[in-house]
């Protein structure tokens, strides 16, 4: 078993490999979205709010996207526990796949997950689309959930509403998660001194949110 709480700089389809069989209680992600159709649009592509044209997510077509996401899923249900829980980000481009993907590798589909940006980038006239002010959540469980730590009934929707990162929070990372995000996913699907696993940890948003929540964490970038 690698070490816990610590970020580990290599492939996660590498470092997955070194993690044992149902040893993990939690899995919290947010992969590269390949979001193929924003890409070459030239005013878009610097700012914080536009997950497209970065060196992680410069997949070569559509089919090898996915199947990257699926070989990365299914070392996950290995290393997941029964009951364990998992949730991860994506865009609406691949909400449907990622759905059926979760369920193929062995995971139950429970439920999508909808983030309402608050501050999101303005839509540009000229381009003729509405701002993207929404990303998605898919919850997924290895089984029926072992944990599920309820909260008040109004904090229980498939939707949750905070701007993207601004201020002390924010680090440089371009796709960088609010704490706000994670947090009750996190409370809600684990019990302190549990382990949380990230594949994709980037900014570390995942690793903040488990420590504050007396959590531990393993994750790779």
């Amino acid at each position: 078993m690698p070490e816990i709480n610590k970020i580990y700089n290599q492939s996660c389809i590498d470092g997955l490999k070194n993690i044992p069989d149902e040893s993990v209680d939690l899995i919290f992600t947010d992969p590269p979205y390949f979001q193929y159709r924003a890409q070459n649009v030239q005013g878009l592509k610097n700012h914080k709010d536009v997950e497209t044209e970065f060196e992680f997510d410069s997949f070569g077509n559509e089919e090898e996207y996915l199947n990257f996401l699926e070989e990365v899923l299914t070392e996950c249900f290995r290393v997941a526990k029964p009951g364990a829980a998992g949730y991860i980000w994506c865009g609406d481009d691949f909400v449907s796949y990622i759905n059926r993907m979760v369920d193929r590798v062995g995971f139950k589909f429970r439920k999508v997950i909808h983030w309402h940006k608050t501050n999101p980038f303005p839509a540009i006239y000229t381009r003729k689309m509405f701002a993207n002010s929404m990303e998605l959540l898919v919850h997924f469980s290895k089984g029926t959930p072992k944990t599920w730590n309820h909260k008040h009934v109004n904090e229980m929707h498939n939707f949750i509403q905070a701007p993207i990162c601004m201020g002390k929070e924010r680090t440089k990372h371009k796709t960088q998660k609010p704490l706000k995000v994670c947090i009750p996913y996190i409370e809600i699907s684990s019990n302190p001194g549990e382990l949380v696993l990230d594949p994709f940890i980037g900014s570390g948003s995942t690793a903040v949110a488990a420590k504050m929540l007396g959590r531990n964490f393993i994750g790779f970038e």
